[in-house]
């Protein structure tokens, strides 16, 4: 099966599209695919730009074509602004080597071993902020609350490190400002070279001064103690020095000193800002849908309670897994990051993609398809149940696919289910007006638009 090609390019050279798509990215394309079907090219300026909207299309590039396409060079250069060139913003033989060293941090066992400690920052940040008391209650920001817990796992996972409140809200200000800056960055139709001004400028190096101000310490902390005689840890920063890359030759078979920062910083903004984009979305379905909040709550109280038992159980948590897999279908954190740019000529889909075209596969309208999930605007987990019907091969990739598909996708799981768990266990959530929840807008991540407030009731 093939899909039929429609090219869109208003005047003047295709800019309004560009407008069009930053008021209302997840309408204006959903018109395109209506209006003009599964394949989309739009013209802005020189550009050719194009939309795939099935999943087998998304397959081809992704998987199949993987070596025909790389990530937009100039999506790279923006990302790299801020977090340097690391396994998330490189390509090529940089971006193989970096995997290569890194993904041993992620392994299973490593996994298992932060298990106990997602848990417990779970259960110290709620012990903080929510109510202790049987039956009392307060209204709480859930992105402030998800943002603080999974902030405290990255930096215990990265470097053992516990923050202090103020510096937590200094370094939540932060990524804010920077996210907000490479999103609109991201849809200047030129990018001035970086010694020019340019809006955001200031405050761009002002936040990310914050950020590496937080990461440089840790490290020299940590270079120090190797210098005194320490071992450089099990935490993930002790593994990235200690790791040796076996394919690649002396001085490029261990990380470097700028890369080692570069991948702290990549991997401590995505490490907690999807995860807990991910958490706010799934708090408010929860309190939306309190008839399945109940279902979650009673399957989660038949695991053991201690944390030692956390990363062992979770996954039995069946129900409370494909909550969180259903709010991350229509909410998927990461939206703005599936481009490539063709190499080569080639077919996609019964397409020639001329070599340069930019392709998109649109995340957000992928997976609210019709096709692929009936009634898409619906909450409903039981689609990721055992028995289920089979989707369509990735109709449903939160995390990529491919060999750039999320480095730390299984650590997030694991990460999110525990600490909805924790919460979910111990709390009731719900919504103080209606049902509705906020609605989202694109910065870096998936992000409701107006602050979620949702009301935590202390269960017994």
């Amino acid at each position: 099966m093939t899909s039929q090609q429609a090219t869109v390019r208003p005047w003047p050279l295709g800019l309004p599209l560009l407008q069009a798509i930053r008021r209302d990215p997840f309408g204006f394309v959903a018109q395109l695919r209506a209006r003009h079907g599964d394949t989309v090219k739009l013209k802005v300026l020189s550009t050719d730009i194009y939309y795939l909207f099935r999943p087998e299309a998304a397959r081809q590039v992704l998987v199949n074509h993987q070596d025909d396409f790389v990530k937009d060079q100039r999506v790279l250069e923006i990302m790299q602004s801020v977090h340097g060139a690391n396994v998330i913003t490189t390509e090529g033989a940089a971006w193989e080597r970096q995997r290569r060293i890194l993904a041993p941090a992620f392994a299973p066992k490593r996994i298992a071993a932060c298990a106990a400690l997602m848990a417990a920052a779970a259960d110290e940040c709620a012990g903080r902020e929510l109510p202790a008391q049987t039956g009392a209650s307060t209204v709480v920001d859930v992105e402030g609350l998800t943002t603080r817990i999974t902030m405290d796992v990255i930096l215990r996972a990265l470097f053992s490190y516990r923050y202090g409140l103020e510096e937590a809200a200094t370094v939540s200000g932060a990524i804010r400002a920077l996210s907000r800056q490479l999103m609109r960055e991201l849809f200047w139709p030129l990018r001035p070279a970086a010694w020019l001004p340019y809006p955001g400028r200031t405050e761009k190096a002002r936040s990310l001064a914050v950020i590496h101000d937080l990461i440089r310490a840790r490290i020299e902390a940590r270079r120090r103690d190797m210098a005194n005689g320490a071992d450089a840890g099990e935490d993930i920063l002790g593994l990235m020095l200690a790791a040796r890359d076996e394919q690649a030759e002396a001085p490029h078979a261990a990380l470097s000193d700028a890369e080692v920062l570069n991948n702290c910083v990549g991997l401590f903004g995505a490490g907690h800002d999807t995860s807990a984009t991910a958490l706010t979305w799934w708090v408010g379905l929860m309190a939306a849908h309190p008839e399945i909040a109940a279902q979650v709550r009673d399957e989660v109280r038949g695991l053991p309670d201690d944390h030692a038992a956390a990363a062992r159980d979770i996954a039995e948590a069946r129900l409370l897994n494909a909550t969180i897999k259903e709010a991350m279908r229509l909410y998927p954190p990461s939206v703005a990051t599936f481009s490539r740019r063709a190499l080569r000529n080639v077919e996609i889909d019964g397409h020639t993609i001329v070599k340069g075209v930019l392709v998109i596969v649109p995340i957000w309208n992928l997976h609210r398809d019709e096709r692929w999930f009936p009634e898409p605007d619906a909450f409903r987990p039981e689609r990721f149940l055992p028995g289920a019907p089979a989707l369509p091969r990735n109709a449903f990739m939160p995390f990529g696919v491919g060999p750039h598909f999320c480095l730390g996708q299984q650590f997030a799981m694991v990460e999110m289910a525990l600490i909805a768990a924790r919460l979910i266990r111990r709390h009731d959530f719900s919504l103080d007006h209606g049902t509705d929840l906020p609605a989202p807008m694109v910065d870096l991540v998936l992000k409701p638009r107006e602050r979620l407030q949702v009301r935590f009731t202390r269960l017994a």
